[in-house]
């Protein structure tokens, strides 16, 4: 095969016929070859193209998902807010009604004088509040045992 290439100053001497016929089925295979990878980088190409559009979609969710979850929240608060301002109605209307038809309350008592308010209860009224301890007590100690 290096006899087959010609030498400088020499003229180019003919390709022998049979390394012309392997050049062009390389040439062929190579062609194939670069067309399936032009296939597979086109395919490549629209997948990366997709997966680009679906990360953009998915960033747009993502910054959308707060409001999205704060919506749906207010969505199931709403009744229960709507529930809660039946029930105060409803209880308000309830007061009404009891204070239109119970009789009013009487007058608080006087205050006492600031001369016979003191600290506590006086010594008379606290043994007052123990006469009846008392009396059970004295029963009690007076009762006679069985035999």
């Amino acid at each position: 095969m290096v006899e087959d290439l010609s030498r400088p100053g020499e003229p180019p001497s003919p390709v022998p016929e049979q390394l012309e016929v392997r050049l062009r089925a390389a040439l062929r295979e190579s062609r194939l070859e670069l067309d399936a990878t032009r296939t597979q980088l086109h395919t490549c190409q629209k997948d990366l193209e997709r997966a680009r559009r679906q990360l953009v979609d998915l960033e747009e969710l993502i910054r959308d998902l707060p409001q999205i979850f704060e919506r749906k929240f207010h969505q199931r608060l709403q009744p229960l807010l709507d529930q809660q301002q039946l029930l105060a109605q409803d209880n308000h209307a309830l007061r009404e009604q009891a204070r239109r038809l119970l009789p009013p309350a009487p007058p608080p008592p006087p205050p006492a004088p600031e001369e016979q308010q003191g600290p506590g209860p006086s010594a008379t009224q606290q043994a007052g509040a123990f006469a009846p301890l008392r009396a059970f007590s004295r029963r009690w100690l007076s009762r006679q045992t069985p035999p």
